[in-house]
């Protein structure tokens, strides 16, 4: 099946909870269709769609006419992939070179729309313009005779995320999560190069091939509602919302202005959803799933789905994708990229210090942040002496022996007068009993010292904003951030946070701490993004992420 092809999920069974958007609402938010704004009257749609065959697929009247035609002399249509509000998407094959494509063709009804059509032709212009291969690749562009228009797009085989999260029924595994992830992140941070936001990221917006031997190849597609930067021409209506529900950031469902952050939300909510196999926000109807996108906190993954193992990095990573207000989320993809490569590679994503920073209580294990590198434990009693009489009674018996060697000589000598023709040696009794007459030693007995006691130590983890400052204690570096600091009962120790730009600060920390988080005030005025020292030490106060009115003015 092509990517480019987007047909609708079966609804038997539907994902773990997916909200079940009416009809109506729903194709008011595809992104083929014209905008929908936040109020109920404008959910409704102004002409019914036709409806669809018991199969799932449009009236055979609506296909027909194309089926079996060859556009613009090189194209012959095979069948139909899938249709959207706009237009239909059709597997077809170049007549000269014989290769597979996908043509998507704008309805003739819509082509005499100036706003449509620019809209369809921009979806070609934004794919192509981007030039990555993670995005999907449109080659040609056409009008048919009948004044409907049409773009030629490469044919994939292979299943959308969707299909897979519906199949799956359940978070995906780690390593395949961070594959598809990375490559997600490599694509969109492509476009946002290229100055254009998507505004539609879904998993059913991304396909997963085969490609040599690798598995799982990402191919984004569908910018047909993208927000291309530095264009003449505005197209959104003021308070109109685009994009599907479960999928928009807060500033869409509010209908205010969106940047390049928008698109960072909406795949901190598909990584939620590959890592729980539910959404973070569900309703059963469209202004429902709006409303907790602009004022509720998502429910952390671990928390949602205890049974699942899943790492407070990515965790980390996912909730800050979800901040409501865009400041707060990654300033870009390529830095969510850098903390989803950092999980892969077994180290700590930055993500983890400025979570822990903002209130809301974001928590980790603490033995998430013990390295395999450090040094074994110290043992709390010295190792036993050994006993020494075994010593003593070895140098015995060597000394015995020495002995009974010596008397042996004697006998040999000439000295000793005694020529015999016998070939053995008669040794004098007494020498014979040497052996038994050597002094026996008492073993020697050794008391082990008592063990002295051991005080107890407390684990206390430091972590700091920016977060990539620096701690030293007694002149030493602790390390990347968050540090664990092994403090005995009732121990402080003075700590030093220093960051190039930000004033140095001497903070604390004592043994009757478990977690404590520090901001450094910049040089040049205002404070680094986190929460007031006073509103950290009291545990309240609003953070840079506090669940509130993102839009408000202030």
């Amino acid at each position: 099946m092509t990517e480019a092809a987007k047909p609708p999920r079966p609804p038997p069974p539907p994902r773990p909870s997916s909200a079940q958007v009416p009809a109506a609402a729903e194709a008011e938010v595809l992104p083929d269709t014209i905008s929908a704004v936040t109020s109920a009257r404008a959910l409704q749609p102004s002409s019914p769609e036709p409806a669809a065959d018991s199969a799932g697929a449009p009236p055979t009247s609506r296909v027909d006419a194309f089926i079996g035609k060859v556009f613009d002399g090189r194209y012959v249509i095979e069948r139909l992939l899938g249709e959207g509000g706009m237009g239909m998407v059709f597997a077809a094959r170049h007549k000269m070179i014989d290769k597979r494509v996908a043509i998507k063709v704008l309805r003739g009804e819509m082509a005499s729309d100036p706003e449509l059509t620019e809209r369809f032709l921009q979806e070609a212009r934004s794919a192509s313009a981007i030039g990555n291969p993670h995005i999907i690749d449109i080659s040609d562009f056409g009008h048919l005779p009948d004044g409907s228009t049409y773009f030629v797009m490469e044919f994939l085989d292979g299943k959308s995320l969707g299909s897979v999260l519906t199949e799956t029924q359940g978070p995906l595994p780690l390593p395949r999560l961070l594959h598809i992830a990375k490559q997600m992140a490599n694509a969109l941070a492509a476009a946002h190069a290229a100055s254009i936001v998507h505004r539609d990221m879904k998993p059913d917006n991304v396909m997963l091939i085969g490609r040599g031997a690798e598995r799982d190849f990402v191919k984004i597609l569908d910018f047909g509602i993208a927000k291309v930067g530095g264009g003449t021409k505005k197209m959104t209506r003021a308070g109109s919302v685009f994009g599907t529900p479960h999928y928009m950031s807060p500033e869409q469902a509010a209908g205010a202005a969106v940047d390049h952050r928008t698109d960072i939300y909406a795949l901190g909510v598909i990584l939620y959803e590959m890592a729980s196999g539910k959404v973070p926000f569900d309703a059963d109807n469209f202004m429902g799933i709006l409303t907790q996108h602009m004022y509720k906190a998502p429910v952390p993954i671990r928390a949602l789905v205890p049974e699942v193992d899943v790492s407070p990095g990515l965790d980390a990573i996912v909730l800050k994708c979800l901040s409501k207000k865009p400041e707060a989320r990654y300033a870009t993809m390529d830095e969510l990229g850098e903390d989803l490569d950092k999980i892969e590679r077994g180290l700590l994503p930055t993500a983890v210090d400025e979570m822990m920073a903002r209130s809301g209580g974001f928590n980790v294990p603490a033995d998430y942040f013990r390295s395999a590198a450090m040094p074994a434990p110290v043992p709390g009693s010295p190792p036993e002496r050994k006993k020494r009489w075994p010593l003593y009674a070895s140098i015995g018996a060597v000394g015995t022996l020495v002995g009974v060697m010596a008397v042996v000589t004697l006998a040999r000598s000439p000295s000793s007068g005694a020529q015999t023709q016998s070939t053995g040696i008669v040794v004098p009794a007494t020498a014979v009993a040497a052996p038994s007459q050597a002094p026996s030693l008492a073993p020697v007995e050794t008391i082990a010292p008592t063990p002295a006691a051991v005080p107890a130590t407390h684990e206390v983890i430091v972590s700091a904003t920016p977060g990539d400052a620096t701690i030293t204690r007694d002149g030493t570096d602790l390390g990347p951030l968050p540090v664990v600091l092994q403090l005995a009962d009732g121990q402080a120790a003075s700590l030093v946070i220093t960051h190039k730009g930000y004033k140095p600060k001497t903070v604390k920390v004592t043994s009757a701490d478990s977690r404590v988080a520090f901001q450094l005030d910049s040089m040049y005025g205002g404070a680094a993004p986190a929460r007031p020292a006073a509103a950290a030490a009291r545990g309240g106060g609003m953070a840079v992420d506090d669940v509130g009115d993102p839009f408000a003015k202030h």
